[in-house]
């Protein structure tokens, strides 16, 4: 069943949107810079036998992190919970098919860190001033 779950989320997040920017908007007539960072998502066919259902879940732990990350400019796109979880994902499926290349995740993967630590940032107080 949980197989079944993943093969018809990996499919359905193949066809998702690129990313969208984050943080306050330009000012008017100001140039609008996109975040850039890969998003692979591979189709189920096209995935190995092998390592079918671990390279699923870390895809689909990755297609949260994007709709985290494009829901809100505020909210968290990549707790703790959510990074070991896809930490371990990625360790699964390195183990299971060693040849699968995962830069394109491991990139995707580094900009929700650093996006992560830039809205905690902005979600923390204000140091009051003396």
């Amino acid at each position: 069943m949980y197989v079944k779950w993943l093969l018809l989320v990996g499919a359905l997040a193949g066809g998702a949107p690129g990313p969208r920017a984050c943080g306050p908007p330009p000012a008017a007539g100001a140039p609008r810079q996109e975040p850039s960072f890969p998003r692979r998502r591979t189709p189920v066919a096209q995935l190995p036998p092998e390592g079918q259902a671990e390279i699923l879940r870390l895809e689909t732990l990755l297609q949260q992190a994007y709709a985290a990350f494009t829901a809100s400019p505020t909210t968290a796109v990549f707790p703790y919970w959510r990074a070991d979880a896809v930490e371990q994902a990625a360790h699964q499926a390195a183990a299971v098919v060693p040849t699968w290349d995962q830069a394109a995740y491991q990139q995707e993967t580094a900009f929700y860190t650093a996006e992560e630590a830039r809205r905690q940032q902005a979600r923390r107080p204000a140091a009051p001033k003396p």
